[in-house]
């Protein structure tokens, strides 16, 4: 099973991604700063995607990727970055910082399980219409 790990220092915010990512096949875990989230990732290393805020107040999200892309251990692991509150430079900073992808807050909750999804071969379960 695919394994998530959010981090996001908003509770409001956890919880919607939690929602979005109710229709994957995935296991979410969740931290609410930058440490924890290293934390996370150095003890358990089966972790397949990392979500994280850009803005936190304890290890932000540009501090938490820089750490992971020099720990060699996490090498490989994709990082989706979310935020509402950076530019079009900011956004190019982090993509060359070693983010996989940028996704704007508020968060479309089909574009994000879509850009979720697209990071590693994820089965879906079907939503009631």
């Amino acid at each position: 099973m695919t394994r998530i790990l959010a981090v996001d220092d908003d509770s409001m915010m956890r919880n919607v991604i939690a929602k979005a990512l109710e229709p994957l096949a995935c296991e979410v875990h969740f931290a609410s700063d930058g440490i924890y989230a290293l934390d996370a990732l150095r003890c358990n290393h089966d972790f397949d995607l990392l979500i994280t805020d850009i803005n936190m107040t304890i290890l932000d999200g540009r501090q938490l990727i820089a750490t992971i892309r020099r720990d060699k251990s996490l090498p490989d692991l994709p990082i989706l970055i979310t935020s509402g509150a950076v530019g079009i430079s900011e956004i190019s900073d982090l993509l060359e910082l070693g983010a996989t992808r940028f996704i704007p807050k508020p968060i479309n909750m089909e574009s994000f399980r879509d850009d979720v999804a697209s990071c590693f071969s994820c089965d879906t379960v079907p939503t009631e219409n």
